[in-house]
């Protein structure tokens, strides 16, 4: 999959202002200038893997979200490890990743690492 500005720059702005920040928070939250995240947001711009992490963090999102890429569920390594359980140990397994996630959540879904 080639990297489409065209497609970044406006998911970058959707999910900026979805969570209701200025340019000037992002930068400050990112350490990216004003002018970078203008550019991003703007499809003129590639960006960096370290911009992509920054984002992430600022954002609280995956890759995907922020590259605006859709993925399969039936594709990833999860559910391709769960499909190999009988169905009652799949479902264990996705209450358990389900508790995870909320614990994970309660705590501020940071790295606390």
């Amino acid at each position: 999959m080639e990297y489409d500005g065209n497609v970044v720059g406006p998911r970058l702005r959707e999910l900026r202002k979805n969570k209701k920040l200025t340019l000037d928070e992002v930068s400050e939250l990112t350490g990216l200038s004003i002018s970078t995240l203008n550019q991003l947001e703007q499809g003129g711009r590639r960006m960096s893997l370290s911009s992509l992490y920054a984002l992430m963090d600022a954002y609280r999102c995956d890759a995907n979200t922020l590259l605006n890429i859709s993925v399969n569920e039936t594709d990833s390594e999860i559910e391709v490890q769960l499909n190999k359980l009988s169905s009652y140990k799949k479902e264990k397994c996705k209450e358990a990743i389900g508790q995870l996630l909320r614990v994970l959540l309660e705590n501020g879904g940071q790295n606390s690492a």
